[in-house]
């Protein structure tokens, strides 16, 4: 059952207009940044580019407005169905609720895994077609060879798929509240600038799974700037503190689905 009603939810966004417009605004912010990353003069030797860098410029635009794009479909998924009232056609089907909720969220972290691939590959290939992958060279040194520079770049993306867990989850959250779905999408996004902007704060960052979002990137940035990275605090409060939220978030999703008046 959970995987027909996620194939459902596949056929239903694609019949959709928005999320080919979403894409498109999130891809064509990607290339135009890491074009004009890439064809810029640098001032000095230190300012070079290198591919690991320009990579992770690109894919941190991208990742950003793409998550802000997950926002508004996860908080649409189910805010859609109260507005159009087909939440009661889906429930007298043989299935339990907590069942809706799962399709639901496996095609929405699927969804966010494909936009995560999308915007990694298009960063690879620009890098290629522009500055190249290779060694990272600062002042004729070789300071990280190519198959480091590869294995930190995978390493970053399996990560950040991870971290896009809880965005996922917290989205569809959201959309439980709300039988209109410009209000879910407008208050997914406010929570979602709101938590980046908490996350900020000196301190308090590294309890809030936005602000350990795009860490993995900025590492393989630092990377590329020829600097020594180290994994052990992402690993280890990025990691517990985006695991922690995604489980709650699934939990409180499944409570409020099982409390809720659907007949009312």
């Amino acid at each position: 059952m959970i995987r027909e009603l996620t194939r459902q939810e596949f056929r239903k966004l694609s019949a959709q207009r928005y999320p080919y417009l979403l894409l498109a605004m999130v891809l064509i912010a990607q290339i135009a940044h890491m074009l004009a990353a890439a064809l810029a003069a640098p001032e000095t030797t230190l300012d070079v580019l290198t591919g690991p860098q320009l990579w992770a410029k690109g894919a941190g635009t991208g990742l950003r407005f793409g998550v802000y794009g997950l926002l508004v479909v996860g908080a649409m998924g189910f805010s859609q169905e109260f507005a159009q009232g087909t939440v009661k056609t889906i429930l007298v089907l043989p299935l339990r609720r907590w069942e809706w909720v799962a399709a639901k969220l496996v095609f929405l972290v699927l969804l966010a895994l494909g936009l995560l691939l999308a915007v990694v590959m298009v960063g690879v290939l620009i890098v290629a077609l522009t500055l190249g992958w290779g060694d990272v060279v600062r002042e004729e040194v070789v300071l990280y060879g190519r198959g480091e520079v590869w294995l930190q770049v995978l390493a970053a993306t399996a990560l950040t798929a991870v971290f896009l867990l809880p965005v996922c989850a917290f989205a569809q959250l959201i959309g439980l509240y709300f039988s209109s779905s410009g209000a879910a999408v407008g208050s997914a996004l406010l929570l979602g600038i709101s938590l980046e902007a908490a996350g900020a704060l000196g301190g308090f960052g590294k309890y809030i799974f936005m602000y350990h979002l795009h860490r993995p990137i900025g590492i393989v940035e630092k990377l590329g700037r020829g600097l020594p990275f180290r994994w052990d605090a992402l690993l280890y409060w990025g990691l517990g503190a985006c695991l922690l939220s995604f489980a709650i978030f699934c939990v409180w999703q499944v409570l409020r689905m099982e409390r809720m008046d659907i007949a009312g």
